[in-house]
């Protein structure tokens, strides 16, 4: 290569790597002008939905409300339910709804039930979500659609907003969608649910009864069936106590055990009190756990031996409750401790439970009492 070439190949270079600077720059530039265009738009959006609400609020007139609601376009609908569900968090009784109706009133109601069918992920999400907010049963038929929606997200979105309007009519078909979900835990299945209130217990106990083998399955480690049954104990319904002392009979799913121990514990069902304390020496040490805090609900002082034995379990879960469970029973921990019959016996994980909770005791008592 001579010079001359040289030359051309570093401006050439240069040049390049110029344009290239020059692109980066006014990307960023570009960034934060539309980043600055969308706070000042969402800024005036809150503005005029704050303007809008307080004279429906203070004057129950919604003239200015149905204004500015038929003006929301789907593209401001992420800002619009920000806005609407901390605003809504903040109201209560007649305000609350107050701002439901208008919202129903307005063109924006019908658009929100067409955007839950959306092809764009987002939109459909953001639809989905501020129809929950109204927590009335309405746009049915389509949220029983967002319930086959191919995307998991859309589908949970759809199960909540069901949950959130209580519309029991439509549970089986949340439960019938809920029971093929894979990817959700216990706990989120047992919140969902939760969202419909205490009036869902009727309909699931009725469930629980059938034992249909697809929503209901005793025989399998089925996190439905174990959410359907803590929701029971959750809300004390009493009268499918006697169900699910007869699972727990049937069953030998740690899973299931582990539902219905939290349920009768939580029922204080003392019919079941022999058949959970054989689970204190279960293999499962969850379901020991279970079991430990049934016996604690019980206040079984005719556990107390097995519980000292638990306070040396393995798992420091079991150690714990079994401490917490004799502590509310009153036992002498300090006696025990230096009892002859732990003579040559290795306790140090029973010691060291022990100090942890006359220590967390004592220190609760002390700011109690300061």
């Amino acid at each position: 290569m001579d010079s001359f070439d040289l030359i051309i190949f570093l401006i050439t270079v240069n040049i390049g790597f110029l344009i290239l600077i020059t692109v980066l720059f006014s990307y960023i530039i570009i960034g934060k002008i539309l980043s600055g265009y969308r706070a000042a738009q969402k800024k005036i959006l809150f503005q005029n939905l704050e303007d809008a609400f307080l004279p429906l609020i203070v004057l129950d007139d919604d003239s200015e409300a149905n204004k500015v609601l038929s003006r929301i376009k789907p593209g401001e609908l992420e800002n619009f339910v920000e806005f609407i569900s901390i605003y809504l968090t903040n109201i209560k009784g007649g305000d609350f709804e107050r701002i439901i109706t208008a919202l129903y009133k307005s063109p924006l109601f019908k658009n929100l039930c067409k955007l839950t069918l959306s092809k764009d992920i987002d939109i459909k999400l953001y639809s989905i979500y501020c129809l929950g907010l109204m927590k009335r049963p309405v746009c049915i038929d389509n949220l029983y659609t967002a319930l086959e929606d191919p995307n998991f997200f859309v589908r949970m979105a759809a199960v909540r907003t069901i949950a959130q309007t209580g519309c029991l009519d439509a549970l089986d078909r949340v439960l019938e969608t809920l029971s093929k979900e894979k990817l959700i835990t216990s706990y989120k299945l047992c919140e969902m649910l939760w969202l419909f209130g205490e009036n869902i217990c009727p309909y699931i106990y009725k469930t629980l009864q059938k034992r249909d083998g697809k929503i209901i399955k005793i025989d399998s480690d089925d996190l439905l069936t174990s959410a359907v049954i803590e929701l029971l104990g959750y809300f004390k319904y009493f009268g499918a106590a006697g169900e699910i002392h007869q699972i727990l009979k049937e069953t030998s799913q740690y899973s299931i055990i582990k539902s219905c121990l939290y349920s009768l514990g939580k029922m204080v069902y003392t019919d079941a009190a022999a058949d959970i304390v054989k689970y204190l020496d279960s293999a499962d040490s969850e379901v020991r756990l279970g079991a430990v805090k049934a016996v604690l609900e019980f206040r079984s002082t005719d556990e107390i031996d097995k519980l000292k034995e638990l306070l040396n379990d393995p798992d420091w879960n079991v150690r714990y409750n079994s401490g917490l469970a004799l502590y509310e029973m009153n036992f002498d921990f300090q006696n025990y401790m230096f009892s002859p019959e732990l003579a040559g016996l290795e306790m140090s994980r029973a010691y060291r439970a022990i100090v942890h909770i006359l220590t967390e005791k004592h220190s609760a008592e002390e700011e109690l009492s300061a």
